[in-house]
């Protein structure tokens, strides 16, 4: 049985790597979208690095904490000729992964209510961001 099993062992582990998705070394997420609902509640995703390269002129976003403690979102997002205008305050839940915002290179979202407060925020660090 032992022999059997060494037999198999290069056959199974040729299959595996034959069945691995292709790398992607090297590669940069880039993406940067935001949206508002007609209520005022929506969302921005995507990364900093993708803000930052956005055909929009005056397309951005950051996460901001003043030394009083107040934390909030900000972004601007320009499609086609206009340009809307994005922010939020972190609820508790999310103002305690806000340090953590601060220092992010990677992709991120993060979503508000109605009344403008961020009640979502995830933060996703992989290796396309290395070089950041």
């Amino acid at each position: 049985m032992k022999r059997i099993l060494k037999a198999l062992t290069p056959v199974v582990s040729l299959a595996a790597l034959a069945a691995a998705p292709v790398a992607l070394a090297g590669y940069k997420a880039e993406s940067a979208y935001c949206y508002k609902n007609t209520d005022g509640s929506g969302g921005c995703y995507g990364s900093l690095l993708g803000f930052r390269n956005h055909a929009g002129a005056n397309t951005y976003a950051y996460f901001v904490q003043y030394y009083s403690g107040v934390k909030y979102f900000y972004a601007n997002y320009t499609s086609g000729t206009t340009t809307t205008y994005f922010s939020c305050t972190p609820n508790t839940a999310t103002g305690a992964q806000w340090t953590k915002a601060l220092n992010h290179s990677g992709y991120f979202s993060v979503y508000w209510d109605a009344s403008g407060m961020c009640n979502s925020l995830y933060l996703y660090n992989g290796s396309q961001y290395a070089n950041f």
